[in-house]
């Protein structure tokens, strides 16, 4: 079942560029983003026909929405998506940066390229992003900056999956978010990150199911949670109700933050 927003139309007039949103949690995230007023730029890297189709499903529902393939790794296309958002709507108000990867395998057994594609997916694409948006809502004085943090940033033995490289980036991610915080703190923007601990998306493919087994074991609350729940708590992040809350990471993770 969908959290609801209550009825109520907390981001109407606001635009938001909700990255990796063909599928998954970043799918959650820009239908919850829509159904509270917002007019969302929904993101991909390569699959664009599931990204027109959320888009659509945003019209569907009456709200406005553009299905962008940028690859937000690569600095150039990352200011074109802010660039091309501003363009057709004349404003960001909301940056979601979401995209990222699973890579599961021994310390040992990483290779090079594994380690530069967990930094490019994590890392470089936030920190691309949050450059190309930061200027224009330092001139607008107001903007919202997100991201999808990760409950391996904060808890590193949990069932005995094996995530370092994947950790390292977005631990990174974490404290950029944090230091970019204070640094635009009195120019009208909140930087935060809402962390997840596991969430059933199609990504649960690339998890060793023993460690997903043991996982769920870890979880006070005896279940994964769904993309819907981390969409509601963007929500309140990107809100006008959450004006006063910057540099902070809000844990949805069922409890397993615990330990």
């Amino acid at each position: 079942m969908r959290p609801s927003s209550g009825g109520r139309m907390r981001l109407k007039g606001k635009v938001a560029v909700v990255t990796g949103s063909s599928r998954g949690i970043g799918k959650a995230i820009a239908l919850r983003l829509a159904r509270e007023g917002a007019a969302v730029v929904v993101n991909c890297r390569t699959t664009l026909e599931k990204a027109k189709a959320v888009a659509g499903e945003i019209e569907a529902m009456g709200g406005l929405a553009l299905a962008v393939r940028a690859d937000v790794g690569v600095s150039k296309q990352a200011d074109r998506l802010v660039e091309r958002t501003i363009q057709e709507f004349g404003r960001l108000d909301i940056l979601v940066a979401n995209a990222g990867i699973i890579i599961d395998k021994a310390f040992e057994k990483n290779t090079d390229e594994d380690w530069e594609r967990a930094m490019h997916s994590i890392l470089d694409t936030t920190f691309y992003l949050a450059r190309a948006a930061v200027p224009h809502m330092r001139r607008r004085r107001a903007g919202r900056i997100l991201a999808t943090g990760s409950i391996i940033a904060e808890r590193y033995e949990f069932g005995g999956n094996k995530m370092a490289v994947c950790t390292a980036a977005k631990a990174g991610m974490l404290a950029m978010l944090c230091a970019l915080a204070a640094e635009v703190a009195t120019d009208g923007i909140t930087v935060n990150a809402v962390s997840p601990s596991y969430i059933a998306t199609e990504m649960f493919a690339t998890i060793d199911a023993k460690g997903l087994a043991a996982a769920k074991k870890l979880i006070p609350m005896r279940r994964f949670g769904a993309p819907e729940d981390i969409a509601a708590a963007m929500a309140f992040l990107v809100s006008d109700e959450a004006s006063y809350i910057t540099g902070h990471t809000l844990r949805v993770n069922g409890g397993m933050a615990m330990g």
